[in-house]
């Protein structure tokens, strides 16, 4: 079980990675090449956030469960 600062912390550079990500889509970009990598890794870091939410969710229900 992650505490919640680490899990927060991991999120924010998440989402800085992934702003970052589509600024360089947008004016980085000279390549096709660029364009496919930068496509996958904002996918890849878009899954992993996701994964850390359903992670999160899925701890905090079997939490609820134990508790009752």
């Amino acid at each position: 079980m992650l505490d919640i600062g680490t899990l927060q912390s991991v999120r924010h550079y998440i989402r800085k990675e992934i702003d970052k990500t589509k600024e360089d889509i947008c004016y980085g970009i000279d390549k096709l090449e660029q364009l496919h990598y930068a496509k996958g890794k904002l996918a890849a870091l878009e899954a992993v956030l996701q994964d850390l939410k359903d992670l999160q969710n899925r701890e905090d229900s079997v939490d609820d469960i134990d508790q009752t």
